[in-house]
């Protein structure tokens, strides 16, 4: 039989660890985030999408080893991925989630942070915002994973520019406020407000994050991704891009050089 002291001080220690693992969970969020760092893209053909973007940015492609076929382009620090819709039934071209990485991630305390803070996770190192946009994590230092092989050189020629990392990703969502409040949780305070268009920004380290009301009669969606490029030179990589079968379009930002790749998919070309 346990005395009143003794219960006490039970009750006592079970209070402190329940506390010591509830600052554990809060401290992992935010993120402590060296950046965001690769999309990957649902595409009717994996390989052709890789090859268009690996004569822009690198022409050794990477692979899966194993099927399903997935190929990879590297941008720099940066990368993206490219797989088919396989039996999903959903064959439009979209950019299907991107990532951000997370210093010392711990999977199974992430979790249990992430469900404290009523955030919805969808999948292993995935999580779904509050209109399905899937956001991955993963440990730094990030890059290719160990299931990934070279998948051959698809040109002799040196790329069309040479991309050095994500600048920002832009995602288009059906109620800005609620997705500001739901994006705090992951990368603290916004930094700035534009009001034409509508934008909230996050600085994500060396990367950023957009958020914008999509427009009536449009989907939430990851809108488009923005690519820094060094010694970039405007009109050479127009030229460039329109001879790879881009389709240039005009930017609300002209500082920005912005495209439409084979499947429909916007990118833009920063200098940096």
């Amino acid at each position: 039989m346990l005395n009143r002291r003794d219960a006490l001080m039970m009750i006592g220690a079970a209070s402190f660890s329940r506390n010591l693992l509830g600052a554990a969970q809060a401290s992992e969020l935010p993120l402590r985030t060296p950046g965001l760092e690769h999309l990957g893209l649902t595409v009717p053909d994996p390989k052709a999408a890789a090859d268009f973007y690996g004569r822009i940015f690198n022409p050794q492609l990477f692979r899966e080893k194993d099927p399903p076929a997935r190929f990879y382009v590297t941008v720099g620090t940066a990368y993206l991925a490219f797989g088919s819709p396989g039996n999903s039934g959903n064959t439009t071209p979209r950019v299907d989630h991107f990532c951000a990485l997370v210093q010392d991630y711990n999977a199974q305390s992430m979790t249990k942070a992430l469900e404290a803070a009523g955030v919805t996770v969808v999948g292993r190192g995935m999580i779904g915002d509050p209109d399905g946009i899937r956001l991955q994590l993963l440990n730094v230092p990030g890059g290719l994973a160990g299931t990934i092989v070279p998948g051959g050189r698809i040109s002799v020629e040196q790329p069309a520019m040479y991309g050095t990392g994500l600048d920002h990703i832009t995602l288009l969502v059906s109620d800005l406020e609620r997705s500001t409040t739901y994006y705090r949780k992951f990368f603290g305070q916004e930094t700035s407000r534009t009001k034409t268009p509508a934008r909230v920004w996050f600085k994500v380290a060396n990367t950023r994050l957009a958020l914008e009301a999509a427009p009536a009669g449009q989907q939430p969606r990851i809108d488009h991704f923005c690519f820094n490029v060094a010694g970039f030179d405007r009109q050479k990589a127009t030229g460039k891009l329109r001879e790879l079968g881009a389709e240039v379009v005009p930017s609300n930002d002209e500082q920005l050089l912005r495209f439409r790749d084979p499947n429909g998919i916007v990118v833009e070309l920063n200098a940096g």
